[in-house]
């Protein structure tokens, strides 16, 4: 039991100081007169304090908290200061993308998706949805700050960041505190192989190779290709021996591969490379380069004699100046692998998506998969609490306890379902699980599953040129079909 003398002392020392300043605040509670006792005030969060119509109330809390035997700060936080377990008339989503900085317009596509998918739908269960947005800045330090501000808030999940490097930085502290997140465009595997409670949202990178292997083969019937790579890019290296192992069993021939080239990254003449190809006899190339090297290698595969070879390439292909002049100069025919198409994509949820995107940016916007991704990952996000909580509600207490290993795990069943239903959310551990449940989700970017991972199986659209001209002969690659 605690002297009440020290506690009240702590509370009159405190009222008296000037609450601004931190250091004195635990100058004083660390006192030496006040070694000995059970309670940790300097455990509190400071502004507590500075909110002056909360000390009365705390004051008589710590007075009442004499006779209820509370014995330890957890005892005592547990029993007097759980804000959260109050029911809240909203339900906080976090996001956590770089705002400002050199990635600024990578993140704000994300963002828009977000916010245009948040438009549509603003509730769930009853609750309004409040967005809490971190700017990351595209940097860690700052990201190491920002993804802990925003666990702060007790959000029910959290999307973002665009850049692996950022992902993997906010990673620990999401596993740590089990808030489920959903990364957009992020498809590095270590993201969802070290942490549960990370969703990816897109395709795995290295399905790309599978993918675009089977529109070259099966949709455009060429069994004869080369590859172009930068020297030094592991990822570009992983996705080309997909493609080339997929290319071999589909044309059951080992010389369906004509050959494999490198270019410097400084590079910006690719005479030599041209040439080998045209000698290679390949039809089809898979140029897995970044959109900027690859304008500038198709204009001189042009001029080389590549005139009607196919040229096909990774996702990030989807950038609106490579397709502006891919659309005007009408000579190449290029395909490359995306989430998302507003040209070729027509189904019932991509016009919903597309009638408000342009409704909220202008009739000649024309959104990124990016954007289309993020507002899948906000759409099942939502889905994910409501399903999270009525899976909670449904839940036999008694049983999970009678069955639960241990006496503790059958108190953490217990408070885990009294506290859901007070505050009217279901727990990060409840989300997760919903999500890990998501089967056939029907959304802009494609029907998506989890198939009980935190990876997404997802259908991959082959959006295809023909001289300039989106060609509706692209191909949807199915998940099972890029295994």
């Amino acid at each position: 039991m605690y002297n009440i003398k020290v506690l009240l002392c702590i509370f009159e020392k405190i009222l008296k100081t000037d609450t601004t300043n931190k250091s004195v605040y635990y100058k004083i509670i660390n006192r030496s007169e006040f070694e000995g006792h059970y309670i940790r005030l300097d455990y509190i969060s400071w502004r507590v304090f500075m909110k002056k119509k909360l000390i009365t109330v705390i004051c008589l809390i710590l007075i009442v908290s004499l006779m209820t035997g509370c014995t330890t700060f957890t005892n005592f936080k547990n029993a007097f200061f759980a804000n959260d377990m109050v029911q809240s008339d909203t339900i906080k989503i976090g996001v956590f993308e770089p705002l400002s900085g050199k990635n600024k317009e990578y993140g704000n596509l994300e963002l828009m998706g977000i916010e245009l998918a948040h438009e549509m739908k603003d509730e769930v269960l009853g609750k309004k949805i409040e967005l809490i947005v971190g700017d990351n800045k595209g940097e860690i330090d700052v990201a190491e700050t920002v993804i802990n501000e925003l666990v702060a808030k007790n959000p029910a999940v959290i999307l973002g960041s665009y850049g692996e490097t950022m992902t993997l930085a906010a990673s620990d502290v999401i596993k740590e505190n089990g808030i489920p997140a959903i990364a957009i465009t992020s498809t590095n595997p270590l993201i969802t192989i070290n942490n549960g409670y990370y969703f990816c949202a897109t395709f795995a990178e290295a399905k790309q190779g599978d993918a675009l292997a089977n529109f070259v083969y099966s949709g455009q019937k060429i069994t004869t290709v080369a590859t172009v790579k930068i020297a030094g890019d592991d990822t570009a290296t992983a996705n080309i021996q997909r493609f080339n192992n997929r290319m071999k069993n589909l044309t059951k021939s080992s010389s369906s591969v004509a050959g494999n080239f490198t270019i410097a990254a400084e590079a910006t003449e690719y005479t030599e490379s041209i040439k080998q190809i045209k000698d290679s006899g390949a039809k089809a190339v898979f140029l897995e380069v970044p959109p900027v090297t690859a304008e500038a290698f198709l204009k001189q595969a042009y001029e080389g004699g590549l005139k009607n070879t196919l040229f096909v390439g990774p996702k990030t292909w989807d950038d609106e100046n490579f397709l502006n002049y891919i659309k005007t100069s009408k000579k190449h025919n290029i395909a490359y692998a995306s989430d998302y198409n507003a040209e070729t994509n027509a189904s019932g949820a991509s016009k919903e998506f597309l009638k408000a995107f342009k409704a909220k940016y202008g009739q000649d916007a024309e959104p990124s998969q990016a954007t289309a991704i993020a507002y899948d990952a906000y759409m099942m996000a939502v889905k994910a609490i409501e399903d999270g909580y009525n899976n909670m509600m449904a839940w036999d207490v008694d049983a999970l306890v009678a069955a639960a290993a241990t006496e503790d795990e059958g108190k953490a069943f217990k408070k885990a379902y009294k506290d859901a239903k007070e505050k009217g959310i279901p727990t990060g551990a409840a989300i997760r699980d919903a999500l890990k449940a998501v089967n056939g989700y029907e959304g802009v970017s494609g029907t998506i599953s989890y198939n009980g991972t935190n990876e997404a199986a997802k259908s991959i659209e082959i959006v295809y040129y023909a001289k300039g001209e989106v060609d509706n002969h692209g191909l949807t690659v199915d998940d099972k079909d890029t295994k």
